[in-house]
């Protein structure tokens, strides 16, 4: 008889003893699947909407659809985020629909709508995260985390202040890899994506399409020199006032549709009621006339004005 080796069993284990929960075949609901798994379990969702927060509790498991995210939708408990990922967890989230949601308190504001990632470093691949709102990252709030972001569709989610879609902040570093960011707005700056502070996120392969913000950044907002955008192989077309404000490294690959971004009064002529708009709006000002986003309204946005005078580009 052959003897194994202790070492190589104990290696084995924990995939040995990891268990596959189905849902709804051995518990009425995703919540009360998870409360039953252990690390390194998978939970299979089967279609349709599952009406309750999905918070994976410390947990390093794989919560998976079966049929998919055009079949199988997550929605929220009330004044609450869709999914909740904030202990830790480096689990994995595939192919649901992620919509309803409002956010999770964070340092005194609602953030995270769709999903709430903090101190954490999950999987989310193959989601739609559509129809979410919240102050700060209406689709999803990243702190102090760093996601791989794949495969998934940001649409039509909002937000009061920064990032309709995604707010990256607090020492994140997140990798968004072949998605899309359609139609998302922001009453305030990054109506894709906002930057806080000390952050740095590669973004590969993403389309970027009609996406707007009150003040700036359409597509991409960085607030602070202490951010960076990678950016390679990526489309921006149809960013209202403009594609990306800050300091964003160009990877290579980018296709940029012209954009109007010093048209301030958003006439279709960067003329001269737009240098009188920065004029004055002289000074210290988070505000659509601090053209280059470093929130002051000086010389650098009236040249800006000068450099782009006449009409619009079609």
């Amino acid at each position: 008889m052959k003897i194994i080796p202790l070492g190589i069993l104990l290696l084995l284990a924990p995939n040995a003893l990891a268990a596959t929960i189905h849902v709804p075949g051995d518990h009425e609901s995703i919540p009360m699947a998870i409360k039953a798994a252990a690390d390194g379990d998978l939970i299979l969702v089967g279609p349709g909407t599952w009406n309750q927060t999905v918070n994976f509790r410390g947990l390093d498991i794989t919560l998976q659809s079966t049929d998919g995210p055009e079949a199988t939708w997550i929605t929220p408990d009330v004044g609450r985020s869709c999914v909740v990922i904030t202990s830790g967890e480096t689990a994995t989230l595939d192919g649901f629909t992620i919509t309803g949601g409002t956010g999770m308190p964070y340092l005194g504001s609602l953030v995270g709508g769709g999903i709430c990632i903090e101190s954490s470093s999950p999987v989310i691949t193959n989601c739609i995260i559509t129809g979410n709102s919240a102050e700060f990252g209406g689709g999803m709030h990243i702190a102090l985390s760093s996601p791989l972001v794949e495969n998934c569709v940001f649409i039509d989610n909002t937000s009061i202040s920064n990032g309709g879609a995604v707010r990256i902040d607090n020492e994140s570093y997140p990798t968004f890899r072949q998605c899309q960011f359609e139609s998302n707005h922001t009453g305030d700056l990054g109506g894709g994506i906002a930057y806080g502070n000390d952050s740095s996120g590669l973004h590969e392969d993403c389309t970027y399409e009609s996406n707007t913000a009150d003040i700036r950044g359409g597509a991409i907002y960085l607030g602070c020199s202490c951010s960076a955008a990678n950016v390679s192989g990526s489309d921006f077309c149809n960013s209202v006032p403009d594609h990306i404000v800050g300091g964003w490294v160009d990877l290579g690959g980018n296709d940029m549709c012209p954009v109007c971004g010093d048209d301030i009064n958003a006439d279709g002529v960067v003329g001269v009621d737009d240098l009188l708009r920065v004029i004055q709006a002289w000074g210290n000002c988070t505000c659509i006339e601090d053209i280059n986003g470093d929130a002051v309204v000086n010389v650098d946005d009236l040249l800006r004005v000068i450099q782009s005078w006449g009409a619009c580009p079609d």
